[in-house]
């Protein structure tokens, strides 16, 4: 019989006991501390991982009357086991009036049921002034520094190198500018020394030279025939086409006295230019031929002829002949 008792009573032992399901602790990391000193509080909170806590807030930046807090940590949670979790708090106190502070406890509502912590005692000390064997004496007053010459020349001195140096450094830079500019002097573009419609008509039979189109180079054919077509409406027409639309290029040459005809073709180059270049169309052979030829016939119905000064002289001299 005291055997099996014996057996029994090593089972309970070995047995878990049944935790406590929820706690509320709170502790401080010193009962003490001197006058301006800080202290860290923790509230630790245990329940189980299901439920649902209202953690204490602080509305203000008083703990009790003469304990202040300095900075409150956000909540932290951790898993422990049998299914629970740790809720952890802390604030960190400081205190500047000796004497013994009571903490009254939180109160923490978890599933609906409110839980407190432990009361708390912070005793604070001040420190002992041996009055008796050393004297305290009053802050001394503000003392007049001696005039030093130096401490008053060197600003001066370093605000006039600065701008001194400032200065130099502007005028060498103005310097090597302008031999800069006189040392390199830019060739002029070649096209821009021939009259408009002739560097136009060089630049579409390179473009026809390279056979673009006959190597399925759509895009990059049209893109370069446009090119030239605009280059040479800038300079023909004084209008920044390189810049504008389609649209807008066609608008600016309403004024041309030469026709419609003219323009409509123009129209049609630049309509299926934007096609091939935006929406991938692959055009037929008999177009990309007709394009270029309409990019060939617009120079040459639109260019501007040369004056000759000797014919001009001739007719004006002729004119005044049958006036007289």
């Amino acid at each position: 019989m005291r055997k099996y008792l014996i057996l029994v009573a090593l089972i309970l032992v070995a047995l878990p006991l049944p935790a406590a399901r929820i706690s509320v602790d709170a502790r401080l990391d010193s009962v003490s501390m001197f006058i301006g000193n800080q202290n860290r509080l923790t509230l630790e909170i245990i329940l189980p991982q299901e439920s649902v806590c209202d953690l204490p807030v602080l509305a203000s930046d008083t703990l009790v009357t003469g304990i202040y807090i300095l900075q409150t940590a956000a909540p932290d949670s951790q898993r422990i086991d049998n299914g629970r979790k740790r809720l952890t708090l802390q604030w960190l106190l400081t205190c500047f009036d000796e004497g013994l502070y009571y903490i009254p406890p939180f109160t923490v509502g978890v599933d609906g049921e409110e839980y407190e912590s432990n009361y708390l005692s912070l005793k604070v000390m001040t420190f002992d002034v041996d009055t008796a064997s050393k004297a305290i004496f009053d802050i001394k007053p503000v003392e007049k520094a001696p005039f030093v010459p130096s401490d008053y020349l060197r600003p001066v001195f370093l605000v006039w190198g600065g701008l001194s140096l400032a200065i130099l450094a502007v005028m060498l830079a103005v310097v090597f500018r302008r031999r800069r500019q006189y040392a390199y002097s830019p060739a002029p573009d070649p096209e821009l020394l021939l009259p408009p419609h002739v560097a136009a008509v060089q630049a579409l039979d390179m473009l026809r030279e390279e056979k673009l189109w006959q190597q399925g180079r759509y895009k990059e054919f049209y893109t370069q025939l446009t090119d030239v077509l605009r280059k040479y409406i800038s300079r023909r027409y004084g209008v920044s086409a390189m810049e504008m639309t389609s649209s807008e290029i066609l608008e600016a040459l309403r004024e041309d006295t030469r026709g419609r005809e003219v323009r409509d073709r123009l129209a049609r180059l630049l309509t299926l230019s934007d096609f091939v270049k935006f929406a991938k169309m692959n055009p037929l052979a008999d177009e990309n031929e007709r394009s270029l030829r309409d990019a060939y016939d617009f120079v040459e119905e639109t260019k501007q002829e040369p004056v000759d000064d000797n014919n001009a002289t001739a007719e004006t001299v002729e004119g005044k002949e049958a006036e007289q």
